[in-house]
């Protein structure tokens, strides 16, 4: 289950990546994960994650990537 900060930065993300006009596949390698990664940060699920903590960390890094401000999370 996603908590509601995963929830958050995972729909800010998808957004600003869209608005970038970038794929999935394109973002993913620019943070050095998986496009699967990718989506289950924008969606939800843990399966390509070891760890929670990791997942939220990847997260993070995306939104850096994006230039999405760290209000809320």
């Amino acid at each position: 289950m996603l908590s509601n900060v995963e929830n958050f930065l995972g729909s800010k993300i998808k957004a600003a990546r869209e608005n970038a006009g970038l794929s999935l596949e394109e973002l993913a390698k620019q943070g050095c994960i998986s496009a699967k990664q990718l989506e289950q940060i924008e969606s939800g699920g843990d399966a390509y994650f070891y760890s929670a903590a990791i997942k939220l960390a990847s997260a993070k890094k995306i939104a850096n990537i994006l230039g999405v401000v760290e209000d809320g999370y």
